[in-house]
């Protein structure tokens, strides 16, 4: 913000620089555009001479009431959203994975698609992607016909929320749409070869999609080569997709610093063989063959995979994986991160427990704490955070609905607006908070609506007492 940001309790560069080691670049955006206009209601404040930093209102940001200018619907939606997507993936892979059946576990490993993103300035930027492993994983389930688990990847969060967003205000239809699907299951970048060597023993059958020839997937196949898992893997080898990730990084490497600076980008050099001798090494230990040849014979890997059997039986074989969001930043990051939030929840609690002396600076804090809490996967406080927010939106919708001769009356030519945008931040706020609440602090779809319910309660109204004391507070003085 200025130059006191070093002394505040939040490092900005920070919480921007560590949504991009969460999940690929469309998350990392939806990261970046709520904390975006987080700050740029703060520098905005700062100019108008109501703040002098996040925790230092001047005597005019003092008198001031709630800033409209600082409620972004869309970024709060956005990145909540996208969020409850990755945690209802999760959920409901793990519930598949706990449930006992002798249904054939599929797993399917593949490599992601590249992408890059670059900006020449001004807010502007342009991206290129591959998008083979998208379309092909696309087309699978309905060729295999079986029940089908896969990693979920950062492409698949951007394509697949194009439809699910219309469901952040109703999850119980994101959790249907979700279910009808294969089992994303999400794994922290730190974390992501222990909770795939904890999947392979519970699988009878694995589909290997190779489209590039990174570190990743030259990993995933030496797994399986062991005589426990060779004999039930498929691999299907697409040289045409390897190509192109190949042009793609040529692609990357040209336009750095000709098409403006890179804001993302896939790393690091392709590994020294040979699309021609990785698959040679490939075939002598399973069954190899190119995409048009896996589809042609598709009858013959169904009867595959239902003579596949996983080493584990059911009810030894069922499983429920951590669900591990959070940024895979090293360890002093990642520490200086969860001061954060605690740093956070300590203003919000101040704020509830006692006078606020700035609501646009404590609109802030709550704002703050929803982004770095969702950002460390911890829902509880997301929850709380949230309830904190709907109470702010309902207090000021309490005190600006009425009408009548005061010096703080909402103009007449928007009024209708700007009630409104209380109203859909404070009733998104109110069922997304509930729900995160209720899924509890772990992995799994817990069912705790009561405690959820007491604890949401519980902070709403101590936030609104509070809220409600700055605006009667404005009253009195001005009667």
């Amino acid at each position: 913000m200025t130059s006191q940001t070093a002394a505040e309790p939040v490092d900005f560069r920070l919480l921007d620089e560590a949504s991009r080691k969460l999940l690929g670049y469309y998350v990392h955006r939806k990261f970046h555009n709520y904390l975006s206009s987080i700050v740029a209601a703060l520098n905005q404040q700062y100019r108008d001479g109501m703040n002098e930093g996040l925790t230092q209102p001047t005597p005019l940001g003092r008198a001031m009431l709630l800033d409209f200018r600082a409620l972004d619907y869309n970024a709060l939606t956005d990145v909540v959203g996208v969020c409850l997507y990755v945690l209802l993936c999760h959920a409901t892979a793990n519930a598949r994975l706990q449930h006992r059946d002798d249904a054939k576990r599929v797993l399917y490993l593949r490599g992601f698609d590249f992408e890059a993103a670059f900006t020449p300035g001004g807010g502007v930027a342009a991206g290129i992607s591959t998008w083979d492993t998208t379309g092909f994983t696309l087309d699978l389930p309905a060729l295999l016909q079986r029940p089908l688990f896969k990693i979920l990847s950062p492409k698949e969060v951007d394509s697949e929320t194009m439809t699910a967003e219309r469901y952040y205000e109703n999850l119980a239809k994101m959790n249907q749409w979700i279910s009808q699907r294969p089992a994303a299951i999400y794994l922290n970048a730190l974390h992501w070869q222990r909770g795939l060597l904890e999947l392979i023993p519970r699988m009878d059958h694995f589909i290997v999609y190779v489209s590039s020839l990174t570190e990743s997937a030259l990993w995933e196949l030496e797994q399986l080569r062991g005589a426990r898992y060779r004999d039930r893997v498929t691999v299907i080898f697409d040289d045409q997709a390897i190509e192109r990730k190949v042009s793609q990084l040529d692609v990357q490497q040209a336009m750095d610093g000709k098409a403006g600076s890179t804001i993302w980008s896939k790393q690091g050099p392709p590994p020294s063989l040979t699309a021609a001798q990785v698959r040679e090494s490939l075939a002598e230990v399973f069954t190899v063959m190119s995409p048009d040849a896996f589809k042609a014979n598709i009858e013959a890997i169904r009867r595959r995979i239902d003579d596949s059997h996983s080493e584990l039986e059911p009810g030894e074989r069922e499983i429920a994986l951590d669900f591990e969001f959070y940024p895979s930043v090293d360890d002093s990051d990642l520490n200086r991160l969860r001061e954060m939030s605690r740093a956070l929840a300590k203003l919000v609690e101040a704020g509830q427990s006692g006078p606020i002396d700035s609501l646009s600076l404590f609109v802030a804090q709550i704002q703050l704490l929803i982004h770095v809490s969702l950002l460390l996967g911890d829902h509880d406080a997301t929850g709380r955070a949230l309830a904190a927010y709907a109470a702010v939106m309902w207090s000021a919708s309490n005190h600006y609905e009425p009408t009548g001769d005061r010096a703080d009356e909402l103009p007449e030519e928007n009024r209708e607006q700007l009630l409104g945008m209380l109203d859909s931040n404070g009733g998104f706020a109110e069922y997304a908070g509930r729900h995160l609440l209720a899924y509890g602090r772990v992995h799994e779809l817990s069912d705790e609506t009561g405690q959820a319910d007491a604890t949401w309660n519980a902070t709403f109204e101590a936030t609104r007492k509070s809220v409600d004391k700055v605006f009667a507070d404005r009253r009195g003085a001005a009667g």
